[in-house]
């Protein structure tokens, strides 16, 4: 029995390890953080300035909705990728997924009736591209990043070029 419970814990350990799937699980869980919050507060500056300024009836706010969802996801695999520094599309199509599973049970949990299924399904589908898209824009804006620095004041005291 304890073979057997032994056998199952390593199975799990080497299934959560980060270096055997490839991905960082902090830099995942930091794009997805960032992005939540990045959401909250943007859907909040949003309405309390329609609110404010606007002295109509607001009927719709779809489109700043949509603007605002479909950029956090862009920017959560932005984010992982940038953070893990390397294999960027992997971080973005993780982030993508659960940025879109928690934006599919918001959809579902909120308005149930208004929203259907082929709704959910292209929600879903647009965070898993516009994610996968961030991470590659990130590991590329981390990469350029690092080939623009050149050299820093650290390695060139380590270099001698100031003759230290």
């Amino acid at each position: 029995m304890k073979k057997d419970l032994r056998k199952i814990s390593g199975s799990i350990k080497k299934f959560t390890d980060s270096k055997e799937l490839g991905v960082s699980f902090a830099a995942l869980w930091y794009g997805i953080l960032m992005s939540l919050f990045l959401w909250i507060l943007l859907v909040g500056m949003g309405t309390m300035g329609l609110v404010i300024f606007t002295d109509e009836t607001i009927y719709v706010m779809e489109g700043l909705l949509k603007l605002v969802t479909w950029s956090v996801f862009f920017l959560g695999g932005f984010l992982a990728a940038y953070r893990a520094g390397f294999k960027g599309w992997q971080h973005g199509l993780w982030t993508g997924v659960f940025l879109g599973f928690l934006s599919a049970i918001f959809l579902l949990e909120v308005v149930p009736t208004l929203v259907g299924w082929e709704h959910v399904l292209f929600q879903w589908a647009a965070s898993v591209m516009l994610g996968t898209s961030g991470g590659i824009v990130g590991l590329k804006a981390l990469q350029a990043k690092k080939a623009r620095l050149g050299y820093s004041f650290k390695e060139a005291k380590k270099q001698k070029f100031f003759g230290t």
